[in-house]
């Protein structure tokens, strides 16, 4: 496989997207003989979440995953990988969240446009980065623009940036898989993994 690989991983939650991302990641890292990655995004803000993180990290010990915790500034844990590496971001819709919640600011118009375009910027260029230096990248991201439109300002933003960051991603990817009831339907590249 060549370097630069990015899979992008998209479905509703609980489609399972997640649990066949980690297996895809371990079959490439086996055959590969690379270190197993884990960005994780979430944080624990409540009692939901916590849970949901614990299930995650429990899924991970029975394999040699090395996770990094990361809610936001992606490129500053760049330092910790290496080009053999494969890794699974777990993910974008996450990270989106953190960086607009802690960025955003709704009584001020002006900068609510430099705020997107900041965290834009900061996306493309760690998948730029991943693209140059890595060997597998699985990204991971939730369906959330096939629910009913938002008309609260912060909503409303994140439903409209989603929408076009899983656009640009699919689009600088290798491979785009959707995740449906557990079934990984391919709509790029090839199949398997």
């Amino acid at each position: 496989m060549d370097s630069g690989g990015i899979i992008t991983v998209i479905g509703g939650v609980r489609s399972g997207k997640t649990s066949w991302t980690e297996k895809q990641a371990i079959l490439l890292a086996d055959a590969e003989n690379s270190r197993l990655i884990y960005i994780a995004s979430g944080v624990a803000l409540d009692e939901e979440m916590k849970n949901r993180i614990n299930r995650h990290k429990v899924d991970r010990m029975n394999q040699q995953w090395i996770t990094i915790e990361q809610p936001v500034d992606l490129m500053s844990c760049t330092h910790k990988l290496q080009p053999s590496d494969v890794v699974v971001w777990d993910c974008l819709t996450t990270w989106l969240t953190n960086e607009l919640m802690q960025r955003f600011d709704e009584t001020d118009k002006k900068s609510q446009l430099s705020v997107q375009e900041t965290i834009q910027k900061e996306l493309y260029t760690f998948i730029n980065w991943i693209k140059a230096n890595l060997l597998t990248c699985f990204i991971v991201s939730n369906e959330v623009v096939s629910e009913a439109v938002f008309e609260e300002e912060l909503t409303a933003v994140y439903q409209k940036m989603i929408g076009e960051l899983h656009q640009s991603l699919v689009a600088m990817s290798k491979k785009a898989i959707e995740m449906e009831a557990g079934i990984p339907l391919v709509r790029k590249g090839a199949y398997p993994v």
